[in-house]
């Protein structure tokens, strides 16, 4: 029970990679606060997750907001942590730079690179006092490798991944160890939402899928796998780092597809 003692706060918890990483957190002892915009699927989240005797709680959570991210973090002191942050919510965006709004721009960082921001420094303090703890970011591989019409997402992965950086070196003095993950295409209802939006979508997840070296998208679980490792003291010497769990899409461009075929197909936000 590599968790077992350990309050973890998880944002974006409701659905998608966030529900699968609070699962795999709580299968391994720890006391799960799920975060979500959501309040209805937080909810059914703490129902669904809180089985089989798990310690679970819910709270709603826009992590753009700091008076919510503040509500979050005082709920897992008072549980006695946190130990360990997941700062997983995202925001989805579709379009080029050329065709993005001022507003769009605002929308989406605020989500992605401001949420990370709030929750990570509302937890710092709390980590301090505890002697240590270890935050996740997400970051994607738009971050350092784009896609066409991935320029906003792009940016925003990019900062989170820099993010991390500067907090490890931080927050490193004082026991905090500060990591992201770079997923691939995963299976979740924000990669279903996007292949909806084509003609054929099972086409398109087919063409998403046969980008990795391993021709297949991922799984939420092998993110919650990923998260689990660097959340808990197995990775207790890693620090500053960006775990990328993409399936050998980063490996080397696949040359399957032609730079077209893959600009008509490209997947947007597909990393939260």
């Amino acid at each position: 029970m590599r968790m077992q003692g350990k309050v973890a706060v998880v944002t974006g918890a409701a659905r998608g990679n966030g529900y699968a990483i609070a699962k795999r957190l709580l299968d391994e002892g720890a006391h799960v606060i799920i975060g979500d915009l959501d309040q209805r699927a937080v909810d059914a989240a703490v129902t669904s997750l809180g089985a089989e005797g798990r310690e679970v709680s819910g709270i709603r959570c826009d992590v753009s907001n700091p008076v919510d991210v503040e509500a979050m973090m005082a709920l897992a002191e008072a549980l006695g942590g946190p130990h360990a942050l997941v700062a997983q919510a995202g925001a989805r965006h579709e379009g080029s730079a050329m065709s993005t709004t001022p507003e769009q721009w605002d929308a989406f960082m605020s989500v992605d690179v401001k949420g990370t921001f709030l929750c990570a420094t509302a937890a710092i303090p709390r980590m301090r006092a505890l002697g240590g703890g270890s935050i996740v970011a997400m970051s994607g591989t738009y971050g350092f490798m784009p896609e066409p019409g991935v320029a906003v997402q792009s940016a925003g992965k990019g900062a989170i991944y820099a993010l991390t950086r500067a907090l490890a070196v931080e927050a490193g003095p004082n026991n905090i160890r500060v990591n992201c993950i770079a997923p691939g295409y995963i299976d979740t209802p924000m990669l279903r939402a996007w292949a909806a939006d084509h003609a054929d979508p099972a086409a398109a997840i087919d063409v998403a899928a046969n980008m990795h070296a391993l021709r297949r998208i991922g799984r939420a679980e092998e993110i919650a796998a990923a998260a689990l490792f660097l959340c808990s003291d197995e990775s207790s010497f890693t620090s500053g780092h960006c775990l990328t769990v993409d399936g050998g899409l980063t490996a080397g461009f696949n040359a399957t597809y032609s730079h077209s075929e893959l600009a008509s197909n490209s997947a947007r936000g597909l990393d939260a």
